[in-house]
């Protein structure tokens, strides 16, 4: 198997994905449940083509920074929410 076939994750994304699997190793249910939320946020995003406010959050996760509180207000500079997205961040 070539390694040049398959490209390097951004240093972003790998250090988002270090980051999450430090805080769901060996956490409770209701910790892992919020991260599978996360996620799902993160996904509404991309097919919103939000790849901007995707990259926002990521940095300042990974800078330590309130989860909850990030993902709340990086989500309230959009003025249009699809109800699959209200749901999820009336969830957190």
């Amino acid at each position: 198997m070539e390694m040049d076939k398959y490209p390097l994750e951004k240093g972003l994304d790998y250090a988002y994905k270090v980051f999450v699997f430090g805080q769901i190793h060996n956490a409770t249910p209701n910790i892992k449940r919020r991260w599978i939320t996360y996620d799902n946020i993160l996904d509404e995003l991309y097919k919103m083509g939000e790849i901007s406010l995707i990259n926002e959050i990521k940095y300042r996760i990974t800078d330590n920074e309130n989860d909850i509180k990030t993902f709340k207000t990086i989500t309230d500079k959009l003025k249009n929410k699809n109800d699959k997205l209200n749901l999820l961040l009336n969830s957190l």
